[in-house]
This record gives structure tokens, C-alpha cells and sequence, in this order.
């Protein structure tokens, strides 16, 4: 597998050996069936694993109404429980060797099979089934409820800085879906949520013209295209459906909450977001945030180094820019050490969001941060598993995958006025949400 990531370095360094700027490309076969399922497959002959995912376009986004919050995990849970041909779907997956798992986010579900290249056929035979053919019943709906609430408690209730993200979601947006959590609210999985829903759910969304197949790995385009066709093909179309979702509404003053934990044992927590565009609508200005993350929270990052080494305030602090298909977050989060003060914190990093927006970040600062955001995109397809799920979020979130390499490209490009421009519209106080959470003891 290492070969994988090594023969994309290799593409890197070649091009920046003939004197051009650096970039990568993935050879991707596109193709689309006659009911709508879109199809990529990206070969690579050094690798002895092939990756089958299935990529559906619905996420907690898409529960647009009252009552069915977390609907899109529970379908999750809902695909492993087989079908008439393979009553377990684990029992059928077992003799090939093959990991297997799946994901929900906010904006798409993601199913996936990795196993030895040779037994490629029986992958598709096996995932082409149960999305087609799942063992859906009021019986096994209500039994997967179970380990959903569960999962909620562990990761929700329990957890402080789940609960703390949870909760700065429902701060920041007032009328778009992204308010509720992936998991949904604990009153519509105990009370509301109905088979009927479930039903309704996958009519709209479990449907070819509504997922994206990635095939990645030791395969040949030809063969796999034949095996796809043969097995997806009778899979009928399913009626287009538009959730109903309404735009977030421009944030115009600052909007902040105040916890206090059920124990002693957590430190204090701190979650600032503010409001970013989509990645769909300007990829250049999530490439200026994400080189700003970099220049705060990398190893020798400015908050990094402030904070943790110099201060010693935190035990860690990080920040990230979610990309999604809407408008959405970029946030900074903070462990800090017991006793440390959340106002210090908070003031530092003010300080710091602010020298952006007056100070052009230095040319050596910011071509490490390039530098390393490119390596990290490089690295993160060192293999076809993590091929295939990039190419398939990609596709979902920024409209088509190819945008994957028009955003290394941007890494490269982007200006330091650039940066500080996105700055200054990003960092306003009126465009910021703000939760910190304190031990019971209240230090």
C-alpha cells in the first residue's frame, strides 16, 4: 500500500523537476448508467486491494422536518442488517477477508468493502445487493434505534466536547438543518421517529440516481465497468427529490453561551466559530482558511506555540474549515489546563484572528503552511480506500471531484492579500459564536 502514495510523490516531484508548478492529478474513469448511478474508477496496478464505496447524497442536512433528526445515521445502521439472498451481512463479507464500514456526515452516507483485488466481483455483487435489496422492517428499524441512543449518550451526553460542539451547531445557525447534530436531538429518536419515516427516507435517497459508486485499486477500468453495469444496472431510478432547506440568514451580532459540566474531572472548554461560504461557491476562499488553520494550529503553528508552549494555558488547541455543500464553520477549539483562565485564552486568540486581518503573513510562514497542506492532501491517498473516499466527498461536497485538485493548485496560488482579505470578511465579531464549557466546580 505504500506503493500507492509513493507513485503519487513521484508525479509531484517530475513535474517540479521540469521546472512547472507542482500539482497531482488521479487517473479517474467517469461514466454514468441509464438510471442515473455515477460511476468512478481509478486503477492502480501497485496496490493489491481494491476499495468499493457507495456514496449516498443525504446527510443529517436532509432531515427537513420536525421529528426525524439523526434519520440519515439510523439508515446507516440499517444497511448492515442484510438481505434475503445474504440474510448476514457480515457472515457474507467474512470469507472474503474484507473491512468493512460506513460513515453519515451533514451533507452525505458513505458505505465501503476493501479486500484483496481478485475478489472484486464478489464486492460488487454483495454491495449492489443489500442497497437494492435491505432487509427493511418495522422490527428491524425499531432494534436499531437501540445502538443509536446508545452512541448518542456515549458521544453526546457524556462527552463534554461532543455536547460543547453539539451545542455551538445549535448557536451558530438559526434556520438551516446544519443546527442539528449528525446523531439528531434525543427527543426525536425516544419519541418521534417512525418506521414510516425510515420507509420514506429511502425511497427518496437509496436510489442510483441519487449515489455515487468509486471503485479504486488493482482493477481494470474495462472489466469493472462490465461487472458494474451487470449488477446496478436493474436498479431502477428513483423520483428526483429536493429537500426542503432554508438558507442561513447573514449573522449580525455576536452570539455567545455558557455551560457548566456534571463533573470535576473535565477542563475547561472553548469553542469559537464564525460563518464561511461553500465550497461550491468559492473554493479559493476555503483554500485562504485552510492556510490560515495551518498558520495558527500546525506544529509550530502562532495559537500553537502562544498558547500551549509559551502560555501553557492548553493542553491542546486546534481549528479547522468545514467543507460542505452549504455555507458553513470554520471553529477554533481549546482543552485548557486546569486553572487556566477561558477570558486569557479567548483574548489570545482574538489577538491573533485580528493580526490577520491587519498584517500580511510572511512568505517563508506561509509557503510552509502551503507546503504542508499539499503533503497532507498527497498523504491522505496513500492507498485505494483513502482514494475512493476522497474522489466520492469531493464529488458530493464541492460538486465534482476534479475540485480536490483545483484546491492543491489553490494552496500554491493564493495570495497573502488574499488571505487577509478572507480574514477581515470571516473574523468580524458580529460573525462569531462563542460556547465554553466549565467543570462543576466552575474552575
Amino acid at each position: 500500500m505504500r506503493s500507492g502514495r509513493k507513485a503519487i510523490g513521484i508525479v509531484v516531484l517530475a513535474l517540479s523537476l521540469l521546472g512547472q508548478a507542482a500539482a497531482f492529478d488521479l487517473n479517474v474513469d467517469v461514466s454514468q448508467l441509464e438510471n442515473g448511478l455515477t460511476v468512478l474508477i481509478c486503477p492502480d496496478t501497485t496496490s493489491p486491494t481494491a476499495s468499493v464505496f457507495t456514496f449516498v447524497n443525504a446527510g443529517s442536512r436532509d432531515e427537513d422536518r420536525a421529528g426525524i433528526t439523526g434519520l440519515a445515521h439510523v439508515f446507516e445502521h440499517m444497511m448492515f442488517r442484510g438481505t434475503p439472498k445474504y440474510p448476514s451481512f457480515v457472515n457474507a463479507v467474512t470469507p472474503l477477508g474484507a473491512e468493512n464500514n460506513a460513515w453519515t456526515e451533514t451533507d452525505y452516507t458513505a458505505y465501503f468493502l476493501n479486500a484483496e483485488a481478485r475478489f472484486l466481483e464478489q464486492m460488487l455483487e454483495i454491495e449492489s445487493d443489500r442497497i437494492q435489496n435491505l432487509n427493511f422492517t418495522n422490527e428491524t428499524f425499531r432494534t436499531e434505534l437501540g445502538p443509536v441512543k446508545e452512541e448518542r449518550r456515549r458521544g453526546v451526553a457524556d462527552d463534554a466536547e461532543g455536547f460543547l460542539s453539539v451545542e455551538h451547531d445549535r448557536l451558530a445557525y438559526t434556520t438551516h438543518t446544519y443546527q442539528h447534530p449528525v446523531i439528531g436531538w434525543e427527543e426525536d429518536l425516544e419519541k418521534y421517529m417512525t418506521y414510516e419515516d425510515g420507509l420514506q427516507f429511502k425511497n427518496r435517497f437509496y436510489a442510483p440516481n441519487n449515489c455515487v459508486l468509486v471503485v479504486t485499486g488493482n482493477v481494470d477500468v474495462g472489466k469493472t465497468k462490465e461487472l458494474v453495469n451487470r449488477f446496478y444496472a436493474g436498479w431502477p431510478r428513483g423520483e428526483a427529490y429536493v429537500p426542503n432547506i432554508l438558507p442561513e440568514p447573514r449573522q449580525t451580532e455576536e452570539r455567545s453561551m455558557a455551560f457548566t459540566w456534571k463533573d470535576d474531572e473535565t477542563p475547561p472548554l472553548l469553542r469559537i466559530g464564525y460563518h464561511i461560504g461553500s465550497a461550491r461557491d468559492n473554493l479559493e476562499d476555503l483554500a485562504a482558511m485552510n492556510l490560515i488553520n495551518q498558520v495558527l494550529f500546525g506544529q509550530s503553528g502562532r495559537l500553537t506555540k502562544r498558547l500551549r508552549d509559551e502560555l501553557a494555558l492548553v493542553e491542546s488547541v486546534w481549528g479547522n474549515a468545514d467543507m460542505r455543500k452549504d455555507p458553513s464553520l470554520t471553529a477554533i477549539s481549546a482543552r485548557l489546563r486546569r486553572g487556566a483562565s477561558l477570558n486569557e485564552v479567548r483574548d489570545t486568540i482574538y489577538g491573533q484572528l485580528q493580526r490577520l486581518t491587519t498584517e500580511l503573513i510572511p512568505a517563508a510562514e506561509l509557503d510552509r503552511a502551503r507546503n504542508n497542506l499539499r503533503s497532507e492532501m498527497i498523504y491522505r491517498l496513500d492507498r485505494p480506500s483513502r482514494i475512493a473516499g476522497s474522489l466520492g466527498s469531493y464529488q458530493l461536497l464541492a460538486g465534482n471531484f476534479r475540485k480536490m485538485f483545483e484546491l492543491y493548485d489553490l494552496y500554491g496560488s493564493v495570495t497573502a492579500e488574499k488571505i487577509r482579505s478572507v480574514a477581515l470578511t470571516v473574523f468580524a465579531p458580529t460573525n462569531r459564536s462563542v460556547v465554553t464549557l466549565v467543570p462543576k466546580s466552575g474552575v
